[in-house]
């Protein structure tokens, strides 16, 4: 009888176990939820995800602490299960209390509105995100508080409770990474909207129908100025403007066989990694005699206009015609390059728009400040915009972040494609590339990587697209090697920006016309440990257009377009396939 008794009363604690972890599998989904609308500025869906979560929260609660599971809880061991039901609910509350803190908070955010940009005076701008940032320092205790009550749970001997309760410490690892990240972010805002700040940042503008490592040929340039409290656009020139540097920099050497007469700002964006490229340009400035910044911001073309798309249409003085974010990329390319006779000078028009964008920038409204958030939040995630500064606290704020524009570290497998237009063209206006690596074994068991790029030229032969000359680099694993000896690749050793082995070879692409390159080399053992095998590839900025395919051990992963990064993680054990396939198993039983 008294095992027919204990039978049913764990029939009926496993019923509520399962339904306990229902509930909080269901409030994981809504604090998810929860947080993509606060990241969307959607106060209402916010609220509306919040609260359904409590509920979920409260009825898991509620179902841990009914019989049986409330007599059995005293029990040691056995107790385990409902005791781990209430500690995940509360842990899961505390994630809800962080979310109703930011969600009240978000009135006061710089970028929900709260605040203007009023380039004589950004007090107000100053305050708002002083008191953002201890909205945040509050949120973040609130998480913390989740994860330490979520560690017990996760370490639950039933599945039903651990699985729920680990996959909500991702969701509470996930927001307090991003909490930080805004905290870092509000925090550099905050420094340099203060009264008693005075930095002049370099501001380079980058055209990606010109690629360059880092985004696009630089054009031209400006000097913005955070003076005490203020904030302006000193100066914007075309990077004709300045002499030549003196004393001149040595160039690298892949480059200066391209370069004009000398080695100047226009062509200091070699690294892929933005802060060795910033660090140059700011030297290079100071040679050509643009006196002394503390910090380099390069942006897109399509980061401006997505700029004139906040505050626009422009109409810029001297034109007869507005210009407006969809016709941005054409309308320019006519003006500079295409219209005949030329403005003189050259870039005049695009020296104007840039003057009467950024006095808008300078001058928006709180209503306005939410969408310029969220356009500048588009073109950081794909490389449209990267910060440098030489103070290292300011550089600590954006440090990690993709603003920063830092190539990773990573001791795993690694991939990027860093394209160079050698010529001066624009023929990557009609150029794509269709990218795909695939990593496998080969029949001697070693891991290699094949990299396989597909140009296509589509635009017809015309004075901006005369052809495609472009010097192509592929930064691999830093213990990579050749495969053999391959027609026109180059091993040009380790990196000079990272941690990361270099080859590199010529690309030349007619109009009209494909080509097709590969490269084959072995990976170093480190990238698969203990059979962990672990990628990240990293897209070019200005290469959204671009298709990159990855082929890992029989499965497809694809970098969507507005994505920066791909990362696969994947065992890659050494199966009786392989090792049937070695050559020396192969010799002995032939």
């Amino acid at each position: 009888m008294l095992t027919i008794f204990l039978g049913l009363l764990a029939i009926v604690a496993a019923d509520k176990l399962l339904a306990a972890r229902r509930e909080l599998n269901l409030a994981k989904t809504q604090l998810v939820a929860a947080k993509t609308a606060l990241s969307g500025k959607d106060d209402a869906a916010t609220k509306s995800a919040l609260d359904a979560a409590d509920a979920k929260l409260r009825s898991a609660k509620r179902k841990g602490q009914t019989f049986p599971l409330n007599v059995l809880a005293p029990v040691p061991l056995i107790g385990s299960p409902g005791r781990a039901i209430t500690s995940a609910s509360d842990a899961g509350r505390d994630a809800v209390a962080a979310g109703r803190v930011l969600a009240a908070a978000a009135a006061s955010f710089p970028t929900h509105g709260a605040a203007g940009i009023d380039g004589h005076d950004l007090s107000a701008f100053n305050g708002a995100a002083i008191r953002s940032t201890g909205a945040l320092t509050d949120a973040e205790q609130k998480l913390d508080s989740a994860r330490h009550r979520l560690n017990g749970p996760a370490g639950a001997m039933l599945p039903p409770v651990s699985g729920a309760a680990r996959s909500m410490i991702k969701v509470v690892d996930q927001a307090r990474k991003q909490l930080d990240g805004a905290r870092r972010g509000l925090s550099l805002l905050g420094d340099l909207t203060a009264p008693t700040t005075d930095a002049k940042i370099l501001l380079l503008s980058q055209d990606t129908m010109e690629l360059r490592a880092t985004g696009g040929f630089i054009g031209s340039f400006g000097i913005v100025h955070f003076n005490h409290g203020t904030v302006k656009l000193e100066r914007y020139d075309s990077l004709d403007a300045l002499p030549p540097p003196d004393p001149p920099m040595t160039p690298p050497q892949a480059l200066r066989r391209s370069l004009p007469s000398w080695w100047g700002i226009s062509n200091v964006n070699w690294w892929p990694d933005f802060p060795t490229t910033a660090a140059t340009a700011r030297e290079m400035f100071r040679r050509q005699g643009g006196g002394t910044v503390d910090g380099v911001v390069a942006i897109t073309n399509d980061t401006m206009a997505s700029l004139v798309g906040v505050v626009g249409p422009v109409q810029v003085p001297g034109y007869a015609q507005p210009i407006s974010e969809p016709e941005f990329a054409d309308r320019v390319l006519y003006e500079v390059e295409l219209k005949q006779p030329k403005d003189n000078p050259p870039k005049k028009f695009l020296t104007n728009l840039s003057h009467e964008v950024f006095d808008r920038v300078f001058q928006l409204s709180g209503s306005q400040v939410p969408g310029l958030a969220t356009s500048l939040g588009k073109s950081v995630g794909i490389g449209g915009l990267q910060t440098w500064f030489v103070d290292r606290s300011r550089q600590a704020a954006v440090a990690g972040t993709a603003l920063s524009g830092a190539l990773p570290e990573t001791s795993g497998d690694f991939l990027m494609l860093v394209d160079s237009n050698l010529t001066s063209s624009k023929a990557n206006r009609e150029l794509t590339r269709d990218v795909t690596y695939e990593m496998k074994r080969d029949d001697r068991g070693r891991l290699v990587g094949k990299v396989e790029v597909i140009y296509r030229n589509s635009g017809a032969a015309s004075t901006i697209n005369p052809y495609y000359n472009g010097y192509l680099r592929i930064y691999v694993p830093g213990g990579a090697r050749l495969i053999g000896v391959q027609s026109g690749v180059r091993d040009e050793g380790m990196a000079s920006d990272g941690p990361y082995r270099v080859f590199g070879l010529d690309a030349f692409v007619l109009p009209g016309s494909t080509k097709s390159y590969v490269v084959n080399y072995e990976l170093p053992s480190s990238v698969a440990p203990g059979s962990a095998y672990h990628l990240q590839w990293r897209r070019q900025p200005g290469t959204s257009s671009d298709v990159l395919t990855a082929h890992i051990r029989g499965r497809t992963y694809t970098l969507a377009p507005r994505n920066a990064d791909l990362v696969v993680n994947v065992t890659v054990r050494r199966g009786l396939r392989d090792f049937l396939r070695t050559r020396w198993l192969g010799r002995f039983l032939a």
